[in-house]
């Protein structure tokens, strides 16, 4: 899922609010809020918040990686 929000997207689809999501996965609230307004980079977050989030969204951590210009050619 190569958009700018995933974490977003997917919390939504799964229709959770951030505190359901924190609670259902075990992140802190603030993390989560930080991931999504882009306070803190998702793609720099430890594997096991990664792994968390993607087993309470059901999804892969590929999903929740956002697309890092940087690395485009």
């Amino acid at each position: 899922m190569c958009i700018r929000d995933s974490l977003r997207k997917l919390r939504e689809k799964k229709k959770l609010s951030q505190g359901q999501l924190s609670i259902r996965s075990g992140v802190n609230l603030q993390t989560i809020k930080a991931y999504e307004q882009r306070t803190r980079n998702i793609n720099h977050a430890q594997g096991d918040i990664l792994n968390r989030l993607a087993n309470a969204l059901d999804c892969a951590i590929e999903d929740l990686l956002e697309d890092d210009p940087a690395s485009r050619v």
